[in-house]
């Protein structure tokens, strides 16, 4: 007689249907992650199988070739450093075959005081290999071209990812863990567009829709001891894409302190022998600001820039000034959280509706795609258990998300003066460090996006110098002297006694200075 062989039932994987709203970089990081999730080699094994819908106002840019995203969808230069190109190489042959050469690797620093220029090299800047990162400045818009086109080709026929471009999250209906999205679809109709509206059920919502998220609003509805700040970064700048001047490096970051009286600028470079120049100033300097910068007639801008703009020639002042002159004074969000997840909810948020910051040190789009990467991670540890995943992905980001904003806003000074002293301090420290690094410690803002370094680590060491309470209370001054002012609350006018008793508390203070001095100097032997 012939036994069978017994069988193994495999246990039956459940299905966990996942809405992330935002097809940005962390969006779409998180639906690769997780829909590679579903596809490992041990599949066989694994609890969960992933339903993933990615949702997303805007075009599908992976869908539009590299010519037309250079000529019509061009965004702002952002830094890709270890943290965002380790998440990035966490999919197998995401940077191979898609992200890869989309960027410029860095390979110096120059500081220009006017037309005095500062070069380091960033495999000279340090005495220890170890140190030594990659850094390369790429088009936020590309980065996330190329992710999308890696999710689209990757999971082309895949039942279990579906795409929703053109589709805005309206409402979150939390208490039935359902979406309400809206589409608009053009239809054959002169042109015209059919709006459809539905809901569609979620088991995970990942909000990675940007500062002034719908996901997060649900997390502020449900929870009372949810704290969430949106403020903006008090600046106003501009950015334009011109031709490389000959005198600036097509592999160097460039930074233009007080490249104008009150503003500050930077140089990234680009591919297609372009550059990328933004200047700021802040906001409440901004009436102080030369009046050529604030022109709407081109020239007029041009003929500025070619008396006053000393550390290089452009190759085409008009061109600069055109650009210039034909878009607004931009501003951009800050938002600061105390958590990141509801279990009751079945939301957690990263990216910018988690930590959205100034561009300023260059880690807002690396500390969104690391919350992808740690979340993945985070499910993995967990055996993709939501109830365990979400607050330790809150513990584990929470902080990094705040020290970001924070460094991004501290680190520099709304004072140019003292912004200056800064900048002298971080050039003479990190000299003083590759010489003797036993002695003087690595300026924070040369450990911020190195592999093996959090920003936490970094905000510390800032902490310890003394750089983030300085500043902050700086900054803090002006910001809310400005809103003061802007509101009424106090007249911007001084009266001649507040004149008077400032200046005597001046002479005052200068004269005990001097009897203390000269007090001293007496009893010396």
């Amino acid at each position: 007689m012939c036994v069978p062989t017994p069988t193994i039932d495999q246990p039956t994987r459940e299905r966990k249907r996942v809405v992330i709203a935002g097809a940005g970089p962390a969006g779409l990081l998180t639906a690769s992650l997780l829909l590679n999730k579903n596809k490992e080699s041990d599949g066989s094994a694994a609890r969960v199988t992933y339903d993933v819908t990615l949702i997303d106002g805007r075009q599908d840019y992976g869908s539009i070739s590299k010519d037309e995203l250079s000529e019509k969808h061009r965004s702002w230069m952002l830094s890709l450093t270890d943290h965002g190109l380790d998440a990035i190489r966490a999919c197998p042959n995401l940077y191979e075959n898609y992200v890869k050469g989309e960027g410029v690797l860095l390979d110096a620093l120059n500081l220009y005081f006017g037309s005095k220029k500062m070069s380091t090299r960033f495999d000279e800047s340090t005495n220890n290999a170890s140190k030594i990162s990659e850094n390369f400045i790429v088009d936020r818009n590309f980065v996330v071209a190329a992710l999308a086109r890696y999710v689209g080709e990757t999971h082309k026929h895949d039942d279990n990812y579906t795409s929703m471009y053109l589709t805005t999250c309206q409402y979150v209906d939390y208490e039935h863990k359902r979406v309400l999205v809206r589409h608009c679809a053009n239809t054959d109709d002169d042109n015209s567009k059919a709006v459809v509206e539905r809901y569609i059920p979620y088991d995970l919502l990942i909000g990675c829709d940007g500062v002034r998220s719908t996901v997060r609003e649900a997390l502020i509805k449900r929870h009372s001891n949810f704290s969430c700040d949106i403020t903006d970064i008090f600046q106003e700048f501009k950015q334009v894409h011109v031709e490389i001047p000959k005198e600036v490096s097509s592999t160097a970051l460039s930074i233009l302190p007080d490249v104008f009286p009150h503003c500050n600028g930077i140089v990234l470079p680009e591919t297609g022998g372009k550059v990328n120049i933004g200047i700021g100033v802040a906001r409440n300097n901004f009436v102080e600001m030369a009046e050529e910068l604030k022109s709407g007639h081109y020239k007029v801008v041009s003929a500025y820039l070619k008396k006053q703009l000393k550390a290089f020639e452009l190759v085409d002042y008009d061109d600069f000034a055109k650009q210039w002159t034909g878009q607004r004074w931009n501003q951009t969000g800050m938002v600061h959280c105390n958590f990141y997840h509801s279990n009751q909810l079945g939301i957690v948020i990263m990216g910018d509706a988690a930590h959205a910051t100034s561009p300023s040190i260059g880690m807002g789009m690396n500390t969104a795609l690391r919350d992808a990467q740690i979340f993945s991670e985070i499910l993995t540890e967990n055996n993709d258990d939501f109830s365990t995943s979400l607050p330790a992905f809150s513990k584990a980001r929470v902080k990094e998300g705040n020290c970001l904003s924070d460094l991004a806003l501290h680190l520099s000074c709304l004072d140019t003066k003292q912004q200056l002293k800064g900048t002298v301090h971080q050039v003479v420290r990190s000299y003083l460090h590759t010489k003797f690094p036993r002695f003087v410690d690595e300026h924070p803002f040369s450990m911020i996006g190195r592999r093996g370094i959090s920003l936490s680590d970094a905000y510390e060491r800032a902490v310890t110098l003394g750089i983030m309470r300085k500043h902050r209370a700086i900054n803090d001054r002006i910001c809310m002297e400005y809103f003061e002012q802007e509101t009424g609350m106090v007249d911007n006018r001084m009266s001649s006694k507040t004149i008077y008793y400032s200046l005597f508390k001046r002479l005052l203070g200068g004269a005990s200075m001097v009897a203390v001095i000269a007090f001293v100097y007496q009893k010396m032997p």
